[in-house]
């Protein structure tokens, strides 16, 4: 009999409580108590998690795949209680039957129990008020994902400026330090993937290669580590392909800097033709990275949407002036909205999300959805849900 009990998950786990998020949670506060939900998820064991525990369940699915080659994939529902064994396998193959049906409950029961103790101890760190909409009065948030959670509050509580958004690319545009390891540059890229990530205005894994390789070409003395790539089908130019390749190149490059007492930028300085040949491959790379862009639809609408929203606001700002000086000439300072109406005018009364239901704030549908639940269709709306998810149906703003 196979027995994995919650204690003995949470044992293996570094933090048994997270970080107190004092008041409304921020962008900041979220990111750290992420972080120590991933350091529990990554310790414990989990045969579908490629060597990374079971985060797949916390971190966004694309992101996952990218920097992992390939998806996590849990099974869909717990194996049988007992295998099916054929009658006529040998005793070494019945019990090496029985021994991976064990191993495949034991897995099941594991990954159970993770799920639940990741949404508890996410929730023991937030004050209730922040998630009371998913709070069921019979049955908690025995029904909610962890992933839910934190997309709830994110979608409700962290909002982040476009000036934020703007810093965030600068310092992805930033190049290679070639005196530091690689290390440094992937991580910093993939910090600024991530928060690109949360504010929906996603980096894409083109954009991450191609930008990796013109600013390692600015490095200097590595074109033939260039061509290299170059020769590599282009199904194998992945963000963890990436790393592998231009890290052997950069490590290589630093051994026969030791070796001839130059540094890797003046070995680059004295090959003209290695930077005539930098330069025109670094201007290729600077026109794919931007057709990347271009090719990614929801930044193209993210910035029209901006764009508007910015003129619009820059509208109303100069209206409300107008009006608050003749409010304050002839009756003194207006009222406060209310905190609820506040929150009621971030929801959208003509919203829908086949994976969330009715009650969604703007911008958020079934397309634009960033956690999407299987099953779900994009096309869902609040006239046609294609059998979607009914929480708070019924719901109009106050």
């Amino acid at each position: 009999m196979v027995l994995v009990t919650r204690e003995s998950v949470l044992a293996l786990m570094p933090h048994n409580t997270l970080a107190k998020i004092i008041g409304e949670p921020t962008h900041k506060s979220i990111k750290k108590l992420e972080k120590e939900l991933g350091s529990n998820l990554i310790a414990v064991p989990c045969p579908w998690g490629r060597n990374k525990g079971h985060l797949g369940i916390l971190q966004d699915a694309t992101v996952f795949t990218q920097r992992n080659g390939g998806p996590f994939t849990p099974p869909l529902q717990a194996p049988p209680t007992y295998p099916d064994i054929p009658p006529a396998v040998s005793t070494a193959q019945r019990e090496r039957l029985r021994a991976d049906n064990e191993e495949a409950q034991r897995a099941w029961a594991t990954y159970q129990h993770v799920q639940r103790i990741a949404v508890n101890l996410a929730a023991d760190a937030i004050e209730p008020v922040y998630y009371a909409e998913l709070d069921d009065p019979d049955e908690g948030l025995n029904d909610v994902s962890i992933r839910d959670l934190i997309d709830h509050i994110r979608q409700r509580y962290c909002h982040i400026a476009q000036d934020d958004i703007d810093a965030n690319m600068d310092k992805f545009n930033e190049g290679i330090d070639p005196t530091l390891p690689l290390a440094v540059y992937t991580r910093k890229q993939e910090t600024c993937q991530e928060f690109a990530q949360d504010a929906n205005v996603p980096i894409s894994e083109e954009t991450m290669v191609t930008t990796g390789t013109k600013h390692a070409l600015q490095c200097g003395g590595l074109t033939q580590a260039w061509r290299e790539w170059r020769r590599l089908p282009a199904d194998q130019h992945t963000w963890l392909n990436w790393k592998s390749h231009w890290t052997a190149a950069f490590n290589e490059q630093r051994d026969i800097s030791r070796l001839t007492g130059g540094t890797i930028m003046s070995q680059a300085n004295a090959a003209v033709d290695d930077t005539q040949w930098s330069s025109q491959m670094i201007t290729s790379l600077d026109n794919l990275a931007n057709a990347a862009v271009q090719k990614n639809d929801t930044v193209e609408r993210l910035v029209v949407a901006n764009k508007q929203l910015t003129d619009t606001i820059t509208k109303l700002q100069e209206e409300n002036a107008k009006l608050l000086n003749i409010i304050q000439q002839m009756a003194g300072h207006p009222p406060r909205p209310s905190p609820h109406q506040q929150a009621s005018s971030r929801l959208d009364p003509k919203g829908y999300c086949h994976s969330h239901g009715y009650r969604v704030t703007v911008g958020h549908n079934s397309k634009t959805c960033r956690y999407k639940k299987p099953g779900h269709q994009d096309e869902a709306t609040r006239q046609n849900t294609m059998g979607g998810n009914q929480d708070n149906k019924g719901w109009q703003p106050k």
